[in-house]
């Protein structure tokens, strides 16, 4: 492994063509460049410049190296620069999963207020259910994770978690649904109709199938539809008499445009999720300010404080 102050005060003579000029630009005296040259001389074991000249001049070995040293001294500040960038949160590369739910109803805020202020780091944001997360992260497939809290209550023990607010549940049907007529609807009322949603936890599912009474088995499934592509399951209720179950976060924009409505009951359904780490794992800066981003809009949504960007454009016209 090569001195690369030396590689460096090498590169400064030959430019330069003087050993006073080069010691200069070096901010060290000529002796102590000269020294440096000669202990770079000794370790490659052959001379580099030939001083008996004016300017000083290469060698034909000295010059058959001077472009490699170049590249490599290139290649040696970039590693400086990504190591300087990775120190402060503008560089590298972050591979985060999380919930089809979660990123749906947050994903959008979340990920637009972090890139503007990390806009050369490469995020790779993978959608999947909790437990297959989970093993991903212990692999050290993820960064992190934001997982559903109900899935992680169990077999822990080497994990970090942050459970953030909850969020707001509901049911959401389209403009125009019959069951809008009816001003104090009812679980019975809700039975009547089929459902799309994305993953619910066992315990989830089974308090949903007791509130609208349909606690039998051998009976349809409670959930029709069950998908992670929550932008397809907003199209078909759009455009059907399903009923969505899922945050308002997630239709956060149909509402305001009035293509959706919620439903006027209560589930006593929320979603809750955790950002989960690996216990012992060091982050990346930019990693840990994502993290803060995540819990940020979190906290805003769960206080009524994150708009739909067709409200904001509304504002704006």
């Amino acid at each position: 492994m090569q001195n690369l102050t030396q590689l460096q005060h090498f590169k400064l003579v030959a430019r330069e063509g003087s050993f006073a000029r080069a010691a200069d630009l070096a901010h060290i005296t000529q002796p102590a460049l000269s020294n440096s040259i000669r202990s770079l001389e000794r370790r490659l074991g052959f001379q580099l410049f030939e001083r008996s000249e004016r300017p000083v001049r290469l060698t034909p070995v000295g010059k058959s190296i001077l472009d490699r040293v170049d590249a490599l001294l290139f290649e040696a500040r970039n590693l400086d620069q990504m190591l300087e960038n990775l120190s402060i949160g503008k560089g590298g590369q972050l591979r985060v999963g999380m919930t089809a739910v979660f990123s749906t109803s947050l994903g959008g805020p979340i990920l637009a207020e972090w890139h503007a202020r990390h806009p050369d780091v490469k995020l790779n944001l993978i959608i999947d259910e909790t437990t297959r997360l989970v093993h991903g992260l212990r692999e050290e497939v993820y960064d992190f994770i934001v997982g559903d809290a109900r899935d992680l209550r169990e077999d822990i023990d080497d994990l970090n978690l942050i459970e953030m607010p909850p969020q707001a549940g509901g049911a959401f049907c389209r403009s125009g649904h019959p069951i809008l007529t009816i001003r104090r609807p009812q679980p019975s009322d809700l039975a009547r109709y089929r459902f799309a949603g994305t993953h619910f936890p066992k315990s989830v599912a089974r308090a949903f199938a007791s509130f609208v009474g349909r606690q039998d088995r051998a009976g349809p499934p409670i959930v029709a539809i069950d998908s992670h592509n929550i932008a397809a399951l907003r199209d078909a209720v759009a455009e059907s008499d399903l009923i969505l179950l899922t945050t308002s976060g997630c239709v956060r924009n149909q509402l305001a445009l009035g293509i959706l409505h919620q439903i006027p009951v209560e589930l006593g359904i929320n979603g809750v999720w955790s950002v989960v780490t690996r216990r012992g794992r060091v982050l990346q800066p930019a990693a840990q300010k994502l993290i803060e981003k995540i819990i940020e809009i979190a906290a805003r949504e769960h206080d009524h404080r994150l708009h739909s960007y067709a409200h904001q454009f509304a504002i704006r016209r």
